[in-house]
């Protein structure tokens, strides 16, 4: 995000208070609001709206010094961000990064904005906290919620009473009135019984929607932030952790919920039956508990299977999507023998582990509906027994079998499957923290530095990198390199070129030493400063699902059709464009399918060129183009960068070396040589001269000159 490429003046100083919070804006966060074109105070509120923010709160009093920095507009000046009071008729404000004071501070309104974290920046130390802090920010209709399950478990009190009254009072007596007076109020009482269970429902799965939206964002921004080089090795499984998020949201469902909050009231009814019944109230005491107990055994005997059903299931999962995705390899090489006795072995170890919890399912079930008719008919004989005795009436006797009715049906029933689901939400929460634990860009505790500009300089300071694995990674004790530099970078394969180039661009970070860009540590630059001011152009550019123009101006502010086709045609990306009837409506599928390597190559690098940034970083940008647009994307990168601008670039291809003015050759993760290019190629060219690979050690790594 840049304020410079703001131009209205509200909009200009939202972007400046977020840059002074500390908070990352999205490239287009302004664009549904550039067609409000005011700039008056009655503005802001639309703005916000337009963008989907809440309106801004006006301070009526005096603002305190830790409410700072605020919006201020003042009719003299217009629009700024305060920073602070210089004293009591004077106030320092920033206007497009310009730093004045307005006098007459009395004049200027203050306001406060709300401007959304983005998703994912909240620390959570597990991912059940994550759904807690959701579910509490709506604490208002689970509130409600609660008090209709009182009401509505109070009501199932009606249907076991009227039972009693008719059978005590009506069938002995024939007092019918009583009789339509009773069945009337029972009616109303369970057409009201029936508006608040819809209503609930419709109350909490509109929550629950809405906590899965937030929920999602976080893990979804959360997997985004993850550190490259600490990503697990299959996506295809981290993809699956990530979908057991549908497991913990089934389990937010409204039915799930309400099951375990009708279960307390189970005491409700027992101490109603007592009331009514008697002593038989006693058959119930034993059943519940026991029928708890039974519950919870069940649960810890299916724990284990469940985490293990779990695992094999995402293992499946990411075989599947390592199938699909490198299908042509697979095909091309008659692999599909292979990946199906993969899958099939998957598909048994996932069957052993369900099968143990399906069975064990299975008996709970069966014990439950056996424990269920046993107190069922305990109860009606000691019952038979009490009404006898004169000791309670017959229609107690109903309305406690109607209660027991509903303490074992749709209370206690309903557990072998709950706890299931619970168990699966478990191993899918234990996934999920997973993901949380992995490391990732920027650390949401440091605070990071947001300077205005940067200059595309690099310094090495013993920094050294090695993949996970003992892979072999790069080492270098030091390296500058100024603003404005050309330097191609060259070596053999597996030497380090282009994880020296990642860990230029940020991608990765050094695991020891330090790496700085214009004097500043790269890991505490904020990422979306870094991304202003850094391009970088992978071997193999892969393209998003979405249209061409999406692609194109990924990340970035739309600068018009008009500027992307100009620079389209100096990339030589013109001809896909209008070869096609959609033009940049073309459809990109997943990963740029469809498109030569060099059309994905174009698209990378007349994004890059839209960009602008100060730092280019190239691997290998002209492997998949033919001679003549290989020469066209050349001249456009000749032309286009500044004099301030630094390039860097991998190539295997001497004539790319044409355009710069510095060479490095790599060896076993190390610089073997640094210089001119005229001296590198030279030596290179004179067999006795030819470099050695660099040893262990940093002494075999010649320093770089500036």
């Amino acid at each position: 995000m840049g304020h410079e490429t703001v131009g209205n003046a509200i909009l200009s100083s939202i972007a400046d208070l977020a840059r002074m919070r500390r908070i990352d804006l999205r490239p287009d966060w302004a664009d549904p609001a550039l067609g409000v074109e005011r700039d008056d105070e009655a503005a802001l509120d639309a703005y916000c709206e337009a963008i989907g923010w809440p309106p801004a709160t006006y301070l009526f009093a005096d603002a305190r010094a830790h409410e700072f920095p605020l919006l201020a507009y003042h009719p003299d000046y217009g629009w700024a961000v305060a920073e602070r009071l210089e004293s009591s008729d004077r106030l320092r404000v920033v206007s497009d990064g310009q730093i004045s004071v307005w006098k007459e501070a009395e004049r200027a309104r203050l306001y406060d904005l709300v401007i959304p974290l983005p998703a994912g920046r909240q620390q959570f130390v597990n991912a059940f906290d994550v759904f807690k802090t959701t579910v509490f920010r709506r604490k208002q209709p689970f509130i409600l919620a609660v008090v209709a399950t009182v009401v509505v478990n109070l009501i199932a009190l009606v249907t076991s009473l009227f039972s009693m009254q008719v059978y005590d009072r009506v069938v002995p007596s024939g007092a019918f009135s009583t009789l339509w007076v009773l069945a009337f109020g029972a009616i109303v009482a369970l057409i009201f019984d029936y508006i608040l269970r819809v209503v609930r429902a419709n109350m909490l799965e509109r929550e629950a929607v809405e906590m899965d939206t937030e929920v999602s964002e976080f893990f979804f921004s959360r997997s985004a932030e993850v550190r490259l080089d600490a990503r697990p090795p299959s996506i295809g499984t981290t993809a699956a952790q990530l979908k057991g998020l549908e497991q913990v949201r089934s389990m937010l469902s409204s039915s799930a919920l309400f099951a375990f909050a009708d279960l307390p009231f189970a005491i409700i009814f027992i101490l109603v039956i007592a009331a009514l019944g008697g002593t038989i109230a006693l058959v119930m005491v034993a059943a519940f508990p026991i029928a708890i107990a039974i519950a919870i055994l069940f649960a810890y005997l299916i724990k284990e299977d469940t985490k293990r059903a779990q695992i094999s299931g995402n293992r499946k999962n990411g075989l599947l999507v390592e199938s699909l995705d490198a299908a042509e390899t697979i095909k091309a090489n008659r692999g599909q023998w292979y990946m199906l006795s993969r899958w099939s072995s998957l598909l048994d170890e996932v069957h052993d582990a369900e099968l143990p919890v399906r069975t064990l399912q299975a008996k709970a079930g069966s014990i439950f509906g056996t424990l269920q008719q046993i107190s069922y008919i305990c109860l009606i004989s000691w019952g038979a027994i009490e009404v006898y005795e004169n000791r309670i009436s017959m229609g107690a006797l109903i309305a406690c079998s109607i209660l027991s009715s509903r303490i074992n049906g749709p209370l206690v029933g309903q557990l072998p499957g709950l706890l299931v689901q619970w168990s699966y939400t478990r191993s899918s929460l234990d996934m999920l923290d997973a993901i949380l634990k992995l490391p990732t860009d920027r650390p949401a505790d440091v605070e990071q530095l947001r300077p205005n500009r940067l200059a595309a300089s690099l310094s090495f300071n013993n920094a050294v990198f090695a993949y996970a694995g003992g892979r072999s990674g790069v080492s270098i004790p030091r390296l500058e390199i100024a603003a404005g530099e050309r330097i191609g970078i060259i070596g053999g394969v597996g030497s380090g070129k282009s994880t020296l180039l990642k860990l230029m661009a940020g991608l990765y970070p050094p695991q020891q030493g330090q790496l700085l860009i214009d004097r500043l540590d790269m890991t505490q630059v904020a990422d979306d400063i870094l991304r202003h001011h850094i391009g970088y152009l992978p071997q193999d550019y892969r393209l998003v699902n979405g249209s061409l123009r999406d692609n194109l101006l990924l990340g970035l502010s739309d600068p018009g059709d008009e500027k992307v086709l100009a620079m389209a045609q100096r990339t030589g990306l013109a001809n896909l464009i209008t070869a096609h009837p959609r033009g940049l409506d073309l459809q990109i599928s997943e990963g740029g399918r469809g498109l030569s390597g060099g059309q994905r190559v174009l698209t990378g690098l007349t994004r890059l060129m839209l960009a602008e940034p100060k730092l280019l970083l190239l691997d290998e940008p002209t492997a998949n183009l033919d001679v003549d647009t290989e020469a066209l994307v050349l001249r456009t990168l000749q032309e286009r960068i500044g004099p301030d601008t630094t390039l860097i670039l991998v190539t295997h291809k001497l004539q790319l070396l044409n355009i710069v003015g510095r060479v490095m050759l790599m060896a076993n993760g190390q610089i073997a040589i640094d210089g001119p290019t005229n001296e590198v190629i030279k030596r290179l060219q004179t067999p006795q001269a030819q470099p050695q690979p660099a040893q262990a050690g940093p002494t075999t790594v010649v320093g770089a000159s500036a």
